[in-house]
């Protein structure tokens, strides 16, 4: 659970996903699966600062939640989102899976 002790805007929640690699990042986690930095970094072949620096956005934002494990950190999809945001997050996840799909055809 993440500690969204506030309001999450819409016009945040926008700012946040119209950065392309925060967005897949949110589409590798809304899987429902928590991943490390160091599996991000592989996945999405970028820096682990980079990594690191847009999932500081999205968990200040309160969209991911995580869990230390020892050193670890594990980041997934926050589980008390309210209803409009996890709506909004769960049509962009069909339609930018959508668009991939496509790509690939």
């Amino acid at each position: 659970m993440s500690d969204n002790n506030f309001m999450i805007r819409p016009i945040d929640l926008f700012k946040v996903l119209s950065d392309p690699t925060r967005l897949k990042i949110f589409q590798i986690l809304f899987k429902k699966e928590a991943r490390c930095v160091g599996e991000l970094v592989e996945i999405l072949d970028q820096p682990q600062p980079t990594i690191s620096r847009h999932l500081n956005h999205l968990k200040k934002l309160g969209i991911l939640s995580c869990v230390r494990d020892g050193t670890w950190m594990w980041y997934e999809v926050a589980d008390d989102l309210p209803e409009w945001c996890q709506e909004i997050l769960e049509i962009t996840h069909e339609q930018t899976s959508l668009d991939a799909d496509m790509k690939l055809a």
